[in-house]
């Protein structure tokens, strides 16, 4: 794991499970597990399997709709003017000491009547509106207003730590023809590729949503926490079924760490 963090460390956040976490709420299997894969010393680690893409789908929407009620969180507090799509800019007169203001935090969200959210899963998905974009693309999340011509659209991907970098360009690219076509539409767009490790790592780019949503440290916190868990726990279950994927026809591979 310290060879891999020197090649992660720059995109993610370091691992700051706490006591309460440990004791309260994981499961002792579930704990072993995550020790074990981060030691590489899981029972026939050298051996993966190759599960149904299902497996793999589940694990994702299960992160997929802790970031959902984050965005829809987000919304909430634009709504009720407890956030500001104004950048504020404090001074402090030299040689006094900055005060305690009361500052709205900044969202890209502003309060809108219309904003709507649609996410794409393994068992439902969505179809953009036409009046906003004639287009067959589907981010994991779509966010709109037609009111303030805003869309912020969200992309999550679940690897292996070390491949957050790349993963993370690839999911860029993928929707840079769709935010040129919004664009073009007259909506402002945002877009974030954001990635959680299998192992339950956060990548900074989450940090970077969560904040740019307004959400107070507490929330953000609680949110990393747990995509994180939702994460893990999908890998885990994955793990489970390696030998009843076998028994059902799986295919056994190989992977190199």
């Amino acid at each position: 794991m310290q060879n891999e963090w020197l090649d992660i460390g720059d995109f993610c956040i370091p691992l700051a499970l706490k006591w309460r976490t440990l004791i309260y709420d994981w499961s002792p299997a579930l704990l072993k597990f995550y020790l074990n894969a981060f030691q590489m010393t899981l029972p026939d680690q050298s051996n993966l399997v190759l599960l149904d893409s299902g497996q793999y789908s589940r694990r994702h929407d299960r992160v997929l709709e802790v970031i959902r009620e984050a965005v829809s969180l987000s919304v909430a507090r634009a709504q009720k003017g407890i956030t500001t799509n104004e950048r504020s800019v404090g001074f402090v007169r030299e040689g006094t000491r900055a005060t305690k203001s009361n500052v709205k935090p900044y969202s890209i969200l502003k309060a809108a009547s219309d904003w709507t959210i649609m996410m794409d899963t393994y068992e439902k998905q969505y179809k953009i509106p036409e009046d906003i974009c004639a287009s067959a693309s589907r981010p994991d999340i779509f966010l709109f207003s037609r009111i303030l011509k805003r869309v912020v659209m969200i992309e999550l991907t679940v690897p292996w730590e070390t491949n957050i970098p790349k993963d993370h360009t690839i999911k860029v690219n993928k929707y840079y023809e769709l935010t040129n076509e919004l664009t073009r539409n007259r909506f402002v767009v945002d877009l974030y590729a954001v990635e959680v490790g299998a192992r339950g790592i956060t990548a900074k780019s989450l940090y970077n949503l969560l904040k740019d949503l307004g959400l107070s440290r507490t929330h953000i916190n609680a949110f990393l926490e747990r995509t994180s868990k939702a994460a893990l726990v999908g890998s885990f279950q994955i793990w489970l079924g390696r030998e009843r994927s076998l028994d059902s026809g799986g295919e056994r591979i190989t992977r190199i760490y």
